[in-house]
């Protein structure tokens, strides 16, 4: 990943705050451009998916139980969101139960996300996002609120902060 970056606001209810992560050079978040993604929108769970994320962000929380966890490392926090065990993807950094980055997605049509070209693409890119998040907040760049999952601090990654 060698463009940069920004992590966007994207609503925030009793639940927790939901954010997305925009490329440079785009208009539209990867959480706006999955939720347009007609592949995405035909599969029957993205009714039920959408609405869960809106429940989760309304009330729920970000539980744990609504995401199949540890997709990538041990030391990372990507996660997928699906619905009932069906295969649109949803790629995320879960950070806590109150703090969500979703990234983008798609149907996932092989035994495992790392044999989709796209989906493995997409779950690098967060977690290259991971540590860089990590890492600004480890400096006081960023600081996230435990409770409410509001992140304040600088979230722009510019090309140059990616490659180092």
């Amino acid at each position: 990943m060698n463009s940069g970056f920004e992590i966007v606001y994207q609503e925030h209810g009793l639940g927790g705050a939901l954010y997305s992560v925009r490329f440079e050079g785009e208009e539209k978040s990867e959480l706006e451009k999955f939720l347009e993604d007609r592949d995405a929108q035909a599969s029957e769970e993205f009714d039920f998916l959408v609405s869960r994320l809106e429940d989760m962000v309304d009330s729920f929380g970000f539980k744990e139980r609504f995401f199949k966890m540890r997709e990538g490392s041990i030391r990372d926090s990507l996660a997928a969101f699906h619905y009932d065990n069906g295969p649109l993807r949803l790629y995320c950094l879960r950070w806590s139960s109150v703090l969500l980055i979703a990234g983008s997605g798609g149907i996932k049509r092989t035994r495992t996300y790392q044999d989709d070209g796209a989906l493995r693409l997409a779950a690098q890119k967060l977690q290259r996002i991971d540590e860089l998040i990590l890492a600004r907040q480890k400096s006081r760049d960023i600081v996230i609120d435990a409770t409410t999952g509001i992140i304040e601090g600088n979230l722009i990654f510019t090309s140059d902060s990616v490659r180092s």
